[in-house]
C-alpha cells in the first residue's frame, strides 16, 4: 500500500469508530431514559391531611447503633401541609410544632384492640 491509500484507510477506520461510539452513546441514553421513566412511575406520592397521625424517620448519627430498634418516632399530628412537600407536625408529648420534609413521614395506624364480650 502507498502512504496515501493507508492514510485514507485510516481515516475511514476512525470515522467508523466514531459512528460506533455515537450509536453506543445514543443506545445508553435511550436505556437511561427508559429506566428513569420506569423508576419515576413506581414512586408513590404521599398525601397527608391536617389532623392525621404520622411517624417521623429519625436519622441522626448514632455511635452505637441498636440493630432492632425502630428508627420511626412518634406519633405526631399533621397541623399544616405545604404545596412544595413540607409538612408541619406537632408532637403529642411536648406540644412543639416544626416543619419536616414529607419524605421523612409515613402514616401512623392505631394498634388494633380486641374487644372482649362478657
Amino acid at each position: 500500500m502507498s502512504l496515501d491509500e493507508a492514510g485514507l484507510h485510516r481515516k475511514l477506520q476512525l470515522n467508523e469508530l466514531e459512528e460506533i461510539r455515537n450509536e453506543a452513546y445514543d443506545a445508553s441514553w435511550i436505556y437511561k431514559e427508559k429506566t428513569r421513566a420506569y423508576h419515576d412511575k413506581m414512586i408513590r406520592g404521599k398525601k397527608f391531611q391536617v389532623g392525621q397521625k404520622v411517624l417521623l424517620f429519625h436519622s441522626r448519627l448514632m455511635l452505637f447503633p441498636v440493630k432492632l430498634r425502630s428508627r420511626w418516632v412518634g406519633p405526631f399530628i399533621v397541623t399544616n401541609v405545604f404545596a412544595h412537600g413540607a409538612v408541619e407536625i406537632k408532637s403529642d408529648t411536648t406540644g412543639k410544632t416544626f416543619k419536616v420534609n414529607g419524605h421523612r413521614l409515613k402514616p401512623y395506624y392505631e394498634p388494633f384492640e380486641e374487644h372482649t364480650y362478657a
